[in-house]
């Protein structure tokens, strides 16, 4: 079974601007994927669940969560976008918090930003580049050689544990949870 999520661009910027805010309200955009992809694996690998519901990818520097590097990069804009309201684009390849206000995490629940602590206490203080190193040690990531590819949240499930079989039920419940939405949204 190959899940296909559905981004959530509004939870993802409150865990980037959260991330922003504990470094002091600027970030290098390579730390900041890092931060947001060593927590959505341990979202999946815990919860059941990633963060943002982002496509991942091995790319040179480690895996990336793709819409939120076109969110970075300013290549991809959403309508009412709460990226817009809190971040900037990149810029000498740091974002930065569009101004000093209390960051809104009210749609990450408590169990998202205890693993987004978790992730920032164990890895905020690294070199970017070190960080970006350690995620080449993730079994799922594999070298694009210049290239970008896939990464499935299946490949991350088997990555930290989940025999096939869990794998599977944990993505059929995903699709379950999706279609709720979906159908929920449609009412």
């Amino acid at each position: 079974m190959s899940y296909i999520p559905q981004f959530d661009e509004k939870k993802t910027t409150q865990l980037a601007a959260y991330f922003t805010a504990k470094s002091g309200g600027e970030i290098y955009h390579l730390m900041l994927m890092k931060l947001l992809y060593i927590s959505d694996r341990r979202a999946l690998s815990t919860l059941g669940h990633t963060i943002s519901n982002d496509n991942f990818a091995s790319m040179n520097y480690g895996p990336v969560l793709l819409n939120t590097l076109s969110l970075i990069g300013g290549t991809v804009r959403f309508h009412d976008s709460l990226w817009e309201k809190y971040l900037t684009s990149s810029r000498n390849y740091k974002i930065a918090l569009r101004q000093k206000q209390e960051i809104d995490t009210g749609l990450l629940s408590q169990a998202e930003l205890d693993i987004a602590d978790s992730v920032y206490n164990e890895f905020g203080h690294m070199n970017r580049f070190d960080l970006a190193d350690k995620t080449h040690e993730f079994s799922e990531w594999h070298d694009p050689h210049g290239s970008v590819l896939p990464i499935q949240y299946k490949d991350i499930l088997l990555a930290t544990g989940f025999d096939d079989n869990d794998a599977e039920i944990v993505l059929e419940e995903l699709e379950d949870i999706q279609a709720s939405k979906n159908f929920l949204n449609n009412l």
